[in-house]
């Protein structure tokens, strides 16, 4: 399988934009307003060299292009930059969002967003390869032996509940529905919860922050984590 880049990089450049994003920040929430004690980073500036770095895109492997194509695009909004097929069995394909206003709200054509691509965040670049095996589950999902691998896009929505419907009217495999609870099964395969980390620890900590969360799975079976928009 193509090594893609890892998402987890993506979360956090995307913290300073969406507040209780991922299992990781509703924990730290909940220990800011439970009087729990944390350990926040020395906030040393960055080097000096590596002001203006950003985190431009992630990457996925993807069996089957149109359909993946439709669910980002049609199901979830994205916008289509270009798309370059190298041959029949191998393509690349980037979509994004508007950069434009609140979370993306204002309009740009594909050739804007395609000229500001580089200086852009939170991109979204679709690998296809014709040899690539189709799977129904999410096979990259971090290892509970060494908590390495893939383990989800995290989306910030409106409507929560509205999205859940227009995932479930596209097919969407819905993996936990919004108000339901997170289970062991979902922390240990989906977030790469070690053995030797009870659930009921985190769960216990957490608490009620994570029912809210959409959790479902694109067609290739990579997980989304979907959560309410800040007022």
């Amino acid at each position: 399988m193509v090594l893609f880049k890892c998402f987890l990089t993506f979360t956090i450049a995307a913290l300073p934009h969406f507040s209780d994003a991922c299992l990781g920040h509703a924990l730290l929430q909940k220990r800011q307003l439970g009087g729990f004690n944390i350990t926040y980073g020395d906030s040393t500036p960055q080097p000096p060299e590596t002001v203006g770095y950003n985190l431009n895109h992630l990457a996925i492997t993807v069996p089957n292009l149109t359909a993946t194509l439709d669910f980002y695009i049609n199901a979830l909004g994205f916008r289509e930059l270009f798309t370059v097929p190298l041959n029949d069995d191998y393509s690349f394909t980037y979509l994004s969002y508007p950069q434009g206003g609140r979370n993306g709200t204002g309009y740009q054509t594909a050739q804007e967003m395609t000229r500001e691509k580089n200086n852009s965040e939170g991109l979204l670049e679709i690998l296809y390869s014709a040899v690539f095996p189709p799977s129904d589950s999410n096979i990259t999902a971090p290892g509970t032996s060494n908590g390495v691998g893939f383990s989800h896009l995290g989306f910030v929505v409106p409507s929560v509940v509205d999205t859940q419907a227009r995932l479930e009217k596209f097919g969407a495999k819905i993996v936990k529905r919004a108000g339901e609870p997170f289970t062991e099964e979902i922390a240990r395969h989906y977030f790469g919860l070690p053995a030797s980390l009870s659930p009921q620890q985190i769960l216990a900590e957490v608490g009620a922050l994570l029912d809210p969360f959409l959790l479902a799975v694109d067609p290739s079976g990579y997980l989304l984590e979907i959560q309410q928009q800040d007022p």
